[in-house]
């Protein structure tokens, strides 16, 4: 087995959810240093805490917690030490020869729920099946993970092919917020002219991207913001003075139902979820508080706007049918983005010359969100240029989904393609 699939399988038997990513960050940083990096910056080095004070809490007995977990599950001591609690990892290869500054983004996170995977499946057989209940890879960031290794293993093995200095950022909290921006706001994407994030399994022509297939960059990213919203009503009997009972969780459902009302916008894409409804007390008590979690998502600012008027309107409404108060949490707001098809065209010139690629697609689909886009702008804002790249794959079930797997072959192609891309844009730089 080599070290790409090997590397892939340990990340997905110890997944760790958004901003619990302590074994996952000391490894990758273990790893990094057997291939020879020396400039590996962690804990309050690569990301921002500031940047986490809201409203993301990272207590200090949570993160003494995920370090304890680590070293537990064989994490080397000294490595979860300088995470201090704090996941992510930035690599910086400097090749002490002008040319340009590249940076790769590569996710970390896992997803909150338990993996389900059958006893004949290759997670089972093959021993990778998640040992943490809570957690499992649904969305590839192992595989992105390991992705991002193997290309670190092969650009210092070869350092001499290249030009400029190489930032590799392995990125937490992808799956929920501020994961980018706490590492944009560190200045890791200060001064960077070309930003490059893959990920497994998007579409092309709005058609999965089965394993051979690549699409060189997406321009569908929609914006997300998240808000959590609890309704406050007042607590009584339903059966003795159920006048003056205030029932939050009818508000709640009242509210969901008619979010999912919204009428799509004609510009673009257009979404909004509820995600979670929690409230009440018990059977025989109207329900003092309910909290729902929802999102809203936009390609274009002007449909952004349009949902933000929606969404409070209906949350003003629904506390005033049913003579209520709400409050709200803001998450904040993942950005839209657009690939550049300056780096499209360079992408799609590097996979014709890997032979796994069967047929290659200049443009695809993400029809979703990804944190990279706050990457991607920044660069973008200074002058550079960026693009987010579908890896196809057959995969035993869609993303997210808690049996998802894949094919692992897709990983050697998708570093094959990050190294040949590099490598022609310090060509380019050097005529």
């Amino acid at each position: 087995m080599n070290d790409i699939v090997k590397n892939r399988r340990e990340f997905h038997k110890y997944p760790e959810k958004s901003w619990d990513e302590i074994r996952t960050s000391a490894r990758i940083a273990e790893i990094l240093a057997g291939y020879g990096v020396k400039n590996i910056f962690m804990g309050s080095e690569a990301v921002n805490k500031d940047t986490l004070k809201y409203p993301i809490e990272l207590s200090e007995h949570r993160r003494v917690e995920n370090m304890k977990r680590a070293v537990s599950q064989g994490a080397d001591e000294e490595y979860v030490k300088r995470t201090e609690g704090y996941p992510g990892v930035v690599a910086v290869i400097d090749t002490e020869k002008s040319g340009p500054t590249f940076a790769l983004r590569f996710d970390i996170d896992g997803l909150p729920y338990a993996e389900e995977c059958s006893k004949d499946s290759p997670a089972s057989t093959e021993g990778y099946r998640s040992v943490n209940y809570s957690c499992t890879h649904a969305c590839g960031h192992d595989a992105h993970t390991a992705i991002g290794l193997e290309l670190a293993r092969r650009i210092m093995e070869n350092i001499d092919e290249y030009s400029g200095q190489i930032r590799l950022i392995f990125q937490p909290a992808e799956e929920t917020t501020l994961g980018a921006r706490s590492i944009v706001d560190k200045g890791h994407l200060n001064n960077v002219d070309y930003f490059l994030a893959v990920h497994l399994a998007l579409s092309a022509e709005n058609v999965p991207l089965p394993s051979h297939t690549v699409a060189c960059g997406v321009k569908d990213f929609m914006s997300c913001r998240q808000i959590d919203v609890t309704f406050h009503g007042k607590a009584a009997h339903p059966c003795g003075a159920a006048q003056e009972g205030k029932n939050a969780i009818l508000a709640a459902c009242c509210a969901a139902l008619n979010l999912h009302s919204i009428a799509h916008h004609e510009k673009g894409l257009c979404r909004v979820n509820v995600g979670k409804i929690q409230g009440g007390v018990c059977t025989n008590t109207i329900a003092p508080e309910c909290t729902i979690e929802l999102e809203y998502r936009g390609q274009y600012r002007e449909i952004t706007e349009y949902l933000e008027k929606r969404v409070f309107n209906i949350l003003d409404g629904s506390a005033l049918a049913y003579d209520l108060t709400y409050s709200y949490v803001d998450h904040g707001e993942v950005p839209a983005g657009q690939s550049d098809d300056e780096l499209m065209n360079v992408v799609y010139m590097a996979a014709e010359d890997v032979p796994w690629f069967e047929k290659i697609y200049m443009e695809g689909n993400l029809g979703g969100t990804d944190d990279a886009a706050v990457m991607m702008n920044k660069v973008q804002e200074q002058g550079g240029v960026g693009t987010y790249i579908g890896i196809g794959t057959d995969v035993s079930n869609p993303l997210h989904n808690p049996g998802f797997d894949f094919d692992e072959t897709c990983l050697t192609a998708s570093a094959d393609l990050l190294e040949k891309t590099i490598k022609l844009l310090v060509q380019k730089n050097s005529r």
